[in-house]
C-alpha cells in the first residue's frame, strides 16, 4: 500500500511511464490520453528497454544474493541479531493495549467532567 505512490513516482521520473491519480480514471479521457502518449511516444519504449538492460546486466544478480543468503543461513544458522524483540510480545503489548486503555480512560474522564460541569451550570 504505502510504495505504490513511490513506484508511480519512480516509473515516471525514468521515462518509462506516466502517474495518474485514482480521480483522473474516472471520466476515462486521461487513462486513454495517457495510454495513447506511452504507445505513441517512441521516448518511452527507448527508456524501457534502457532500463531492462542496466537490469538485466547490473553487477549482483538478485538470484546470486539469494542464493548466497540461504547458503549462509544453512551454514550458521538464523542469526539472533536479526531477531526482532517484537516477535515475542504478548498480544496485551503488541497492540498496546495497556496505553489504548489509558486514553481511553483520560478521555472519558474528561467527557464526564464536561459533562458534570454543563449539567452543573446550566441548573
Amino acid at each position: 500500500l504505502a510504495d505504490q505512490l513511490r513506484n508511480a513516482h519512480q516509473v515516471e521520473r525514468n521515462g518509462i511511464g506516466l502517474r495518474l491519480e485514482k480521480t483522473d480514471l474516472a471520466g476515462g479521457s486521461k487513462l486513454e490520453n495517457a495510454i495513447r502518449k506511452i504507445l505513441n511516444n517512441d521516448s518511452y519504449r527507448k527508456n524501457a528497454k534502457k532500463l531492462r538492460e542496466t537490469i538485466a546486466d547490473r553487477s549482483f544478480p538478485m538470484k546470486k544474493i539469494f542464493v548466497k543468503n540461504m547458503e549462509f543461513l544453512a551454514k550458521h544458522g538464523p542469526l539472533r541479531q536479526l531477531d526482532h524483540y517484537g516477535r515475542h510480545l504478548n498480544f496485551l503489548q503488541y497492540y498496546l493495549v495497556d496505553v489504548i486503555g489509558f486514553v481511553v480512560l483520560i478521555a472519558s474522564a474528561l467527557i464526564v467532567s464536561i459533562s458534570a460541569f454543563a449539567f452543573v451550570s446550566i441548573r
